[in-house]
């Protein structure tokens, strides 16, 4: 599919004589105020001060409402389960942003939006998908070098604040989140050198979140270490299948963050086998889904300079229940 697109929404950005803005790093705006980007699949010129931005990436939300430049539509899951609003980004939005299927976009939804910038930092785009939707204006993808829907903190934050031309305020935001961080450590030593497992159940497929994923980075910027033996069976994969005869690894962890389905919580914490884990009759388990409204869970596995202060708020309490030795504190499940 070939698009192009006469102009773009932002002014600042239209080039003259209404050909199309062009994701090529040779295209040079007249002002000379290009931001170059290198990402998975080459370099991008950006034109200066883009304000029509579609976010695909699944958190790029967080650091463009951290810039003051809100999406005008953002990446969604297809069905009613998900959202990409929550408590600490909602309010940069006067309007719900146009929501978008990242599994499958919608070039036809996305040129009637008329962006200035895609961005698809914390994404899974595929180069074909890239190709495309460059056809429609300049498109900044994931980063080289990491796992898609992976980027680390620093890097998604830092691209993105380039990409705008706000470096310097984007140091600042990891800056200060890494700070409340530290603060966090310090007021909490007794989490050093315990062992987490980040775990999923759907339906009969039990699995285990790598370590270097947001979800399991929460931990262990606080003080937690991953578990040898469950590292390596994820390698450098996002997630990996573990069977229920291995499932006694998990229950070995001092603490265990669960996610599953909506509504099974309940039937998860009675399983024939996740019941007699050790860390399950000691107490040592947070339980979760990744509903829309269950935004302590997405506060972890979002990781972003927005989210993370709402997690650190929110489930460091809950985590104190887990690990305080006693089976009689009651943890409360960040479910709906």
């Amino acid at each position: 599919m070939t698009l192009t697109v006469p102009g773009c929404a932002n002014e600042d950005n239209k080039p003259s004589g209404g050909s199309t803005v062009s994701a090529d790093p040779a295209g040079k705006d007249p002002a000379g105020k290009d931001v170059v980007v290198e990402h998975a699949y080459g370099t991008t010129t950006v034109p200066k001060n883009p304000r029509r931005i579609v976010a695909l990436g699944q958190t790029d939300i967080d650091v463009l409402v951290a810039l003051g430049v809100p999406p005008v539509a953002v990446g969604v899951f297809s069905g009613d389960w998900y959202s990409p609003l929550h408590p600490w980004n909602q309010h940069a939005f006067t309007e719900q942003p146009a929501f978008l299927d990242f599994e499958e976009y919608s070039i036809e939804k996305i040129l009637a939006l008329q962006p200035d910038l895609i961005t698809g930092v914390m994404g899974g785009m595929t180069k074909k998908e890239y190709d495309k939707l460059s056809a429609i204006c300049p498109v900044v993808a994931q980063p080289k070098g990491f796992t898609d829907w992976n980027s680390p903190l620093d890097q998604q934050t830092d691209m993105l604040a380039r990409v705008l031309g706000k470096e310097e305020q984007g140091k600042a935001l990891v800056d200060g989140i890494k700070k409340q961080v530290a603060a966090a450590v310090a007021e909490n030593p007794g989490f050093a050198g315990l062992t987490v497992a980040i775990a999923e159940c759907w339906g009969d497929t039990f699995k285990v979140i790598g370590a270097t994923t947001p979800r399991s980075k929460f931990f262990t910027d606080l003080g937690f270490k991953t578990l040898p033996e469950l590292d390596a069976l994820v390698g450098s994969a996002y997630t990996a299948d573990i069977s229920s005869e291995k499932l006694s690894l998990i229950g070995e962890a001092d603490l265990v963050l669960w996610t599953t389905d909506g509504g099974q919580v309940e039937a998860l914490k009675k399983n024939p086998v996740v019941s007699k884990l050790k860390s399950t009759k000691e107490g040592r388990s947070l339980w979760s889904t990744g509903m829309k409204h269950d935004s302590a869970f997405w506060s972890m596995d979002w990781g972003t300079v927005l989210s993370l202060p709402y997690a650190l708020k929110h489930v460091i309490p809950q985590i104190k229940l887990a690990v305080d030795g006693t089976t009689d504190t009651k943890v409360e499940n960040f479910s709906s």
